[in-house]
């Protein structure tokens, strides 16, 4: 497998792991903590690798639909971490709220297109 395959397919799997972290805990909690924020900014940190990854290994970017709402997934989430670290700095309780109320429809729509790829995909990435 490339590596670049493999520092992607593992790069986005942590991003996964980070984001519901941090919009589960953010939703559960009715507003959005300093660890809430940091989970979702190192998530972000982790899509973007794992994009990059993905796109220097197939040369570009494929124009698809795949990419096309994954990279409004990607923007959903980092949405979410502006808006909640926006919160957090401002103290703005009603904020950190509202954005604790909003962050699962941007992670919804990331791990809809994540399924997508591992199911459409996956198995090409990995060799099968």
């Amino acid at each position: 497998m490339p590596v670049n395959i493999l520092v992607g397919v593992l790069s986005v799997v942590v991003a996964l792991v980070l984001y519901s972290m941090g919009a589960w805990g953010a939703f559960r909690a009715k507003g959005v903590a300093r660890k809430h924020a940091i989970l979702l900014w190192v998530g972000f940190f982790f899509d973007v690798l794992a994009t990059t990854m993905m796109a220097l290994q197939i040369g570009g970017f494929e124009k698809s639909l795949h990419t096309v709402i994954a990279l409004l997934a990607m923007a959903g989430m980092l949405a979410a971490a502006v808006f909640g670290t926006w919160a957090l700095k401002k103290a703005d309780a009603a904020l950190s709220a509202t954005v604790a109320r909003w962050v699962l429809a941007p992670w919804a729509l990331w791990a809809f297109v994540f399924v997508w790829g591992m199911a459409a995909r996956g198995s090409q990435r990995v060799g099968g």
